[in-house]
């Protein structure tokens, strides 16, 4: 049984350490600098009573009992804590680290821990407090293939990447692109329809376009076309801009649109597949670095 200590005892790591109790992973261990400072150290003590968790006094404390440490604090001091662990490092130990940083802190903090452990990219893709251990996660770095085969006994939901550290954070970052716009865009064009009451009518057309076929399939041909027809679809977005000022409703993502499409056609994305979409979505990228 893999002996295992979090370092930041908040929400994530309360939720985690509680589903993995409930797994069989007994002797889980944390420390949290604030464990003792009010007001935050009563609430710490109660997750760590009712997670079954047992709180050390001192940050070396924690890795002379533990074998993997799962730093979850947050993104600004995931460096500062990867520096100040370093000295306590051995090469059994696994460091993880699932704060929500760019690719480039990742990489930055696994030149710190991998001279001395394995070192873990762990991107959560999902709530937390939803999903408890078996929140969705994506792994990466020299020591993600361990932490795949001896997590994904307790029920975690792993999808190791064969990828150095900063992949997988890479992966959950640029999902965030789609996920948080695609929600704001989806306020922009059902308020605006709303004010003409055919919101459910625009909705089910969106339904339409986006389940015609494979995601692959329907991504190849939203974007080929996209590409190709950009000046067109430029000016078409005028009018979208103008309607949506008519009604007094903010039209940001509209205008980051059209922004977009400028873009694409600025590239000459038209010419350069000759006016014919491409099949394959990976050819666009070639394009774009051709023309850049």
């Amino acid at each position: 049984m893999i002996r295992l200590g979090f370092i930041g005892f908040g929400e994530a790591a309360f939720n985690i350490a509680k589903g993995l109790k409930s797994e069989g992973l007994d002797g889980i261990i944390a420390y949290d600098k604030f464990w003792q400072d009010a007001p935050g150290s009563e609430l710490i003590k109660t997750r760590a009573s009712e997670a079954h968790v047992r709180l050390v006094p001192a940050h070396p404390a924690l890795f002379d009992e533990s074998e993997m440490v799962i730093s979850a604090v947050s993104a600004d001091m995931a460096v500062s804590l990867a520096e100040d662990s370093r000295p306590f490092l051995r090469k059994n130990h696994i460091y993880v680290d699932i704060n929500a940083t760019s690719p480039m802190t990742k990489e930055k903090i696994d030149a710190i821990i991998r001279p001395q452990a394995s070192f873990v990219d762990c991107a959560v893709m999902g709530p937390v407090p939803t999903y408890k251990h078996k929140v969705p996660v994506s792994v990466s770095g020299s020591g993600a293939k361990a932490f795949t085969e001896i997590m994904s006994a307790y029920g975690m939901d792993i999808t190791y990447m064969d990828a150095p550290a900063g992949s997988a954070s890479a992966s959950k970052m640029f999902r965030s692109i789609f996920m948080k716009g695609f929600v704001v865009l989806l306020l922009e064009m059902l308020t605006a329809a709303h004010k003409y009451h055919v919101e459910d009518d625009v909705l089910m057309s969106v339904k339409e376009t986006l389940t015609a076929g494979p995601l692959l399939e329907v991504v190849n041909g939203l974007l080929g076309r996209g590409v190709i027809h950009s000046e067109r679809r430029e000016h078409e977005m005028e009018e979208v801009i103008a309607t949506l000022a008519a009604l007094d409703v903010d039209g940001t993502m509209s205008k980051a649109t059209q922004a977009k499409l400028r873009w694409c056609t600025q590239l000459g994305l038209k010419a350069h597949f000759k006016g014919v979409p491409p099949k394959d979505y990976h050819e666009i990228f070639k394009a774009i670095d051709e023309k850049r």
